[in-house]
């Protein structure tokens, strides 16, 4: 069964709570006689992946993939845009 963590609105009271999926939400605080109205918190999962098969360990780097994974570059393929090949005129620059 999931825990559920819960808040007072009235006092500020956080508790937890192990409730089915079935149950109804929570309404009233449970700390010793307030009885406020209380809304559920969520908050992020504790959970860290390790270990093989996970983005994180295995293509995070972006060297670790076999070659035959990796990106073709621009530059390997295709002439070379370094070569000047234009076949403009030169400009004349007479002051």
């Amino acid at each position: 069964m999931p825990i559920y963590e819960y808040q007072c609105q009235k006092c500020g009271y956080r508790f937890e709570v192990r409730q089915s999926f079935d149950d109804d939400r929570l309404t009233e605080c449970q700390n010793d006689g307030c009885r406020g109205p209380v809304y559920q918190v969520f908050s992020p999962p504790a959970i860290i992946f390790k270990g093989s098969g996970f983005y994180v360990t295995d293509y995070g780097r972006g060297n670790d993939r076999p070659k035959s994974e990796q990106p073709k570059s621009a530059t390997t393929e295709g002439p070379s845009e370094k070569s000047d090949t234009s076949t403009e005129a030169p400009k004349n620059e007479s002051r």
